[in-house]
């Protein structure tokens, strides 16, 4: 094996400087890969049949091979076992195909999934970060081996920008020292404002695994940091804010959750006014915070604002303004207005039935809530009968998304 790839290293060595670095771009790439993924990290020829032809000459070398039928190529592992052995020599190259390799993935997150969740489009998000998400964690794992000067302020924008879509692609133990490694070294690097964008999202990830101490500490730091760098008002202290009124939150300290929420909440009124999305994340760990506090009327009028916004960014059927509507309808069961509840929570099946079909999972889970709602009122007829229909959704939803597996691919973003 060993000899065998030493052979490759020299007879890469002799090829063309086109195809060298040709095959030490495409040695990036997770296999199998198409021309459309490669083409970019391509830069040198001008055109695509420029690198078309650098393509097809690897692949009569050998050094590709090409499935024609599914029109995907693949580099097999002893050739890119070479082609990493090669790096030594001609680092340079490589490095910069690396980080322009990285610009093009968080600016591809950037222009085609973030919009799309903004707009509240999260199938076709899913569908787009779907196409992104090897490539995501391939930038990750690379971290863990050298995090170069000039790599530091993509993996920023990764870990502050991205953290929610990477969330589903990686654990977040991997998240986790993806954020301490790139923190160490923007810290040795006296990069203030960056440490402390890392140390938010740290600290976040942190809190998810119960690490509420050390949680409490990062964010904290991260704070300071903020105020020193950006001295007023600015979205990245309102996130941090945020994300410590939630750690309060779970830490089981409402006082401390409460100040810190309105304190991010104030500061994104000033930043982007009383009516904007930016404040829903907030107005969702107010009423978390407020229902656990039996505080119900002003719980209440806390989701009746975020409903206003709901409606007036993605218009009156939105499935966000459903799901805003069923927070109401649990505040006010809480509150023990159960009639207010039932019709409530009927309006919203409705909304999610003419959204999203009648055999979406979220209308199973409404039809469990109408079913405790009639149980609670004494209705055991009405509640047995509601039941009965939620696995019948269930069951016909497992059918029609098994067939619809192989399609999922084909649909439009």
């Amino acid at each position: 094996f060993i000899h065998g790839r030493r052979v490759l290293v020299a007879a890469a060595i002799a090829l063309p400087d086109d195809l060298v670095t040709g095959l030490l771009v495409l040695s990036l790439l997770p296999a199998p890969f198409s021309f459309e993924m490669a083409a970019p990290l391509l830069a040198l020829p001008l055109t695509n049949n420029e690198r078309r032809a650098i393509m097809r000459r690897l692949v009569n070398l050998g050094l590709l091979s090409y499935n024609a039928s599914l029109q995907l190529f693949t580099m097999h592992k002893l050739v890119r076992d070479a082609a990493r052995l090669l790096v030594h020599n001609l680092g340079l190259p490589y490095n910069e195909t690396r980080r322009r390799f990285a610009e093009l993935l968080v600016l591809s997150a950037r222009r085609l999934v973030l919009p799309l969740i903004s707009k509240n489009r999260m199938l076709s998000a899913r569908l787009a970060w779907s196409r992104l998400s090897v490539h995501a964690v391939q930038l990750v794992n690379w971290a863990f081996q050298e995090v170069r000067e000039d790599m530091l302020p993509l993996y920023v924008s990764m870990a502050w920008d991205l953290m929610p879509l990477l969330s589903s692609s990686c654990s977040s133990y991997t998240l986790q020292g993806f954020c301490q490694v790139v923190l160490e070294r923007a810290q040795f690097l006296d990069m203030t404002l960056e440490s402390a964008q890392l140390m938010t999202v740290l600290g976040s990830l942190l809190a998810e695994s119960a690490a509420l101490k050390r949680a409490d500490a990062m964010l904290r730091q991260a704070l300071e940091y903020f105020w020193r760098e950006l001295k007023g008002p600015h979205q990245a202290v309102a996130r941090c804010y945020k994300e410590l009124g939630a750690l309060m939150l779970k830490a089981g300290k409402p006082s401390e959750a409460s100040k810190h929420l309105q304190q991010a909440l104030e500061m994104l009124e000033t930043l982007y006014g009383g009516a904007s999305t930016e404040l829903l994340p907030v107005l969702q760990l107010q009423v978390e915070l407020l229902r656990r506090s039996r505080k119900y009327a002003e719980a209440e009028g806390v989701v009746t604002r975020a409903l206003g916004i709901c409606g007036a960014a993605y218009g009156p059927n939105d499935v966000q303004v459903a799901v805003w509507k069923n927070q109401l309808a649990q505040v006010v069961r809480q509150a023990g207005r159960l009639d207010e509840a039932q019709s409530l929570a009927q309006e919203v099946l409705a909304l999610l039935q003419g959204q999203l079909g009648s055999e979406h999972p979220r209308v199973a889970a409404q039809l469990m809530m109408l079913g405790q709602l009639a149980a609670q009122q004494g209705k055991q007829a009405a509640a047995e009968q509601t039941y009965r229909k939620a696995p019948q959704v269930c069951a016909t939803r497992s059918v029609t998304s098994q067939l619809g597996a192989c399609t999922v691919g084909n649909l439009s973003v």
